[in-house]
């Protein structure tokens, strides 16, 4: 499970670097940064709850050991999967770029 590990950690820093780095020109700069930390503490608050969740769930002696890896794994899941879709949320929807004039038409 270690490769595993690795590679969702690996893929969940490339997402977050990905979220901090490319920002919306057109935004408010105060408001991106309030936006941003709410959604890290969501997705913290959402994690944790994985990971006591599978603490409950496998909580067997016969599947004690894959605990902790299963926990690691889904946390670096949804926290890829959540930043993600935060990702296109605030680019695109709640700090979209403006319209171009003539009312948007491509002709």
């Amino acid at each position: 499970m270690g490769p595993l590990i690795a590679l969702m950690f690996f893929i969940g820093a490339a997402v977050a670097w990905a979220f901090f780095a490319f920002k919306p020109q057109y935004a408010n700069e105060k408001q991106v940064r309030v936006f941003n930390w709410s959604v890290v503490g969501a997705c913290a608050m959402i994690c944790a709850s994985w990971v006591l969740n599978m603490s409950v769930v496998l909580d067997a002696e016969s599947i004690e050991k894959f605990r902790w890896p299963f926990a690691v794994i889904g946390a670096l899941g949804i926290e890829a999967l959540f930043l993600i879709v935060m990702f296109v949320v605030r680019n695109y929807w709640i700090f979209k770029p403006p319209s171009r004039p003539g009312g948007g038409r491509w002709f």
